[in-house]
């Protein structure tokens, strides 16, 4: 009796375990290439804005790229509500799988991609603006340091490690630190 009872004890927590892990919310990682038109222009203007004495960036130049950034992610809002009604509009087409209209479908699909398309030009379109406000040199260190970055993740890569090893990502970010303590 005594066997019955710590089994079914032991089952009932398994099932509560289990059930609780799935309840748990799934994180995705984002694949590269994937959401180009959706990476953040804040992080853009973050790395200028902590990189402003190594590029010898001016306060004028900050704030150009900081206006130039916020109207940029108001087109995209607008952008991502439409991405998503031309979604919609595709799925009620598909319901009616007995009566499908082709040219509609097709209609909806080419309106969905162009705006995908639009997307990306206009986070071209940002990339040049805010090249424009910055100096012939200051775009050099830029692509130095990109190229520098692209370097070392590559060997680090190659040695089969990931990008940070266990204690480094706190070392090179001491704000993390703190904010993993708290």
């Amino acid at each position: 009796m005594k066997k019955i009872i710590t089994l079914s004890v032991i089952f009932s927590f398994l099932i509560l375990f289990a059930a609780s892990s799935f309840a748990q919310p799934q994180h995705r990682m984002m694949r590269r290439g994937k959401n180009f038109a959706n990476r953040a222009p804040a992080r853009i203007l973050s790395v200028l804005k902590a990189k402003k004495k190594e590029l010898k960036i001016t306060d004028s130049q900050i704030e150009k790229i900081k206006s130039l950034t916020f109207s940029f992610e108001e087109k995209m809002i607008k952008m991502r509500s439409n991405c998503s009604l031309q979604r919609l509009e595709i799925k009620k087409l598909f319901q009616d799988r007995e009566n499908l209209d082709y040219d509609k479908i097709k209609a909806a699909l080419s309106k969905a991609s162009s705006g995908r398309h639009d997307m990306v030009i206009e986070r071209l379109k940002l990339r040049e603006e805010i090249g424009k406000i910055l100096t012939p040199e200051q775009r050099e260190a830029i692509k130095s340091m990109q190229k520098d970055r692209l370097k070392q993740r590559a060997a680090l890569l190659r040695k089969g490690r990931g990008l940070f090893q266990r204690g480094e990502r706190e070392q090179q970010f001491p704000r993390l630190k703190r904010r993993i303590r708290r």
